[in-house]
Formats: structure tokens, C-alpha cells, sequence
């Protein structure tokens, strides 16, 4: 990883905080992002250029990157980002972002410690777990490693430019403690919430499912009514490395409480 005079990077200890990278600590406040399955905080790289103006906190998630000593549980995610926000976070408290599996881990976040989220925003939320086959794991690490061989220019032909990042291959252990973690027990939350989909389909099914979207949002508005889910058509599911700028506009104008950029569309 990368560091320059803004940015703080700290490893992790089986008895402390998660490994996180901290950017622009003076910044206006914090926005803390959660990655996805199999991947860490540098999975942000391309969406930080565009997020000046405030602090940034981003976790490596339990079992992922520098905090792969760490079991992996989305309850026990939760609890180590709320850790982490109290320690690092401005005023001990931030605005939480969540992608794919990270979504989940962000809406657990919000349900057990609503006093450390000032607003949420997922994207890529999937009602888990996808599947208790014994098999689902070894798909995971097969896959991995068939993406990561994969060039990256075919990636980014098929996927409109998508520019997925090279990482380690996910151990056989990770993916069964992602492949059966517990399913997130919905509940209403009261932090303002932003519910994306990505729409984008096509030769790569790589479109979010709509459904979990809407029975996410109907329990969101249970505890804030001003819980919105939307929907973009031209955007895949790992969008903020296709399009990192709209990610990065998109999450700053929903933190400062304006109208989300064009392009989506109400579910």
C-alpha cells in the first residue's frame, strides 16, 4: 500500500483496531467505506482523488488483507468497525459506506451501534448467506483465481471499463466464512440511508438484485423515512472501479444531504 503525508496506514493486532488506511484527518468529517468479499481498503484507490474534503477511514474487514488474522463474521465486522470509529473517526462518529458484502456489514453497523453512523449509503446489498452448499466455498476460491488470470484489458472490455484490481487469492477458509455467514436479521435502523442498485447486466451478469433492494429499503424507512432506494441502469455491480468519480460524487452528495447526480432512477 501506498502512503504519502496525508495518509496514515495501521496494521492490525488480533486485540486492538482493524488494519485501516486514515486520509485527511482534518478533514471536514469522517466517511469511513466498507470493501466487499475477498478484497481490502485498497480497493478504494481509484475513488480517494475524488473525496478531498474529508477524512477518510478505510478497514481492511476481518479475514481480508492486513486483518487476515481476524475471523470473519459480517456481526463480528460490524463490531470492529464500530471499534474503529470510536478510536479514529472525527467526533467518534461517520458516515458509513458499504459495497457488496461490505453492504451488509454496513447495515449491521447501523442496526447494533446507531450511535456511531451519521448517514449510510450500499450498494450491492445481497440477503445472505447466498447459499449453505458445502460447494459454494470452493466456487469462490476457484473463481477468484480464474479472475485474477483473467487480462485486465478483457475485464474492461466486457465490463465497461471496469478496472478490477489483481488481488491475493482469498484462502479456502475465508471463503467458507464468507460463503456461510449468518444472515443479517433486518431490523429498522435510524440512520438516512441511500439504497443503490446497479442495473448493468448483459454478457456479464453483473447487475445487483432488485429485490433484496426493496425489502432493504421497506425496513430502512421503518426507522427513518427518508430511506431511498435508486437504481442506475448503465452502472455493474463493481462500480466504483468503473466509474469511480460518479461513486465518490455520488456518496459526498448524499452526506451533505443534496440531490444524488443523474443518471439514477427510483425503485
Amino acid at each position: 500500500m501506498s502512503t504519502s503525508q496525508n495518509t496514515v496506514v495501521a496494521q492490525a493486532a488480533s486485540d486492538t483496531l482493524l488494519a485501516h488506511q486514515s486520509i485527511n484527518e482534518s478533514g471536514d468529517a469522517t466517511i469511513l467505506f466498507i470493501h466487499g468479499a475477498f478484497g481490502d481498503s485498497d480497493d478504494w484507490d481509484l475513488v480517494i482523488p475524488y473525496s478531498s474534503n474529508y477524512h477518510l477511514l478505510l478497514p481492511d474487514s476481518p479475514g481480508h488483507g492486513r486483518s487476515s488474522r481476524l475471523s470473519f463474521s459480517i456481526v463480528s465486522s460490524a463490531e470492529y468497525i464500530a471499534r474503529l470509529i470510536a478510536a479514529k473517526a472525527i467526533a467518534g462518529r461517520a458516515h458509513v459506506v458499504g459495497h457488496s458484502l461490505g453492504a451488509s456489514i454496513a447495515i449491521r453497523l447501523a442496526i447494533n451501534f446507531p450511535s456511531a453512523v451519521l448517514s449510510t449509503l450500499v450498494s450491492g446489498y445481497s440477503d445472505m448467506p447466498i447459499s449453505r452448499t458445502p460447494f459454494l466455498p470452493y466456487l469462490f476460491w476457484i473463481s477468484n483465481r480464474i479472475e485474477n488470470g483473467v487480462p485486465r484489458p478483457v475485464i474492461r472490455w466486457l465490463m465497461d471499463g471496469t478496472d478490477l484490481r489483481r488481488i491475493p487469492g482469498a484462502s479456502l477458509s475465508l471463503c467458507t466464512s464468507v460463503a456461510h455467514t449468518d444472515k443479517v436479521e433486518l431490523k429498522p435502523w435510524p440512520s438516512r440511508t441511500l439504497i443503490i442498485v446497479a442495473g448493468k447486466g448483459g454478457l456479464i451478469p453483473s447487475n445487483d438484485n432488485v429485490d433484496a433492494a426493496r425489502r432493504l429499503a421497506k425496513v430502512g424507512r421503518q426507522g427513518n423515512a427518508r430511506t431511498v432506494a435508486t437504481i442506475h441502469p448503465a452502472m455493474r455491480h463493481p462500480w466504483p472501479r468503473q466509474n469511480p468519480k460518479l461513486w465518490a460524487e455520488t456518496v459526498v452528495s448524499w452526506v451533505e444531504e443534496r440531490d444524488i447526480p443523474n443518471g439514477f432512477a427510483p425503485l
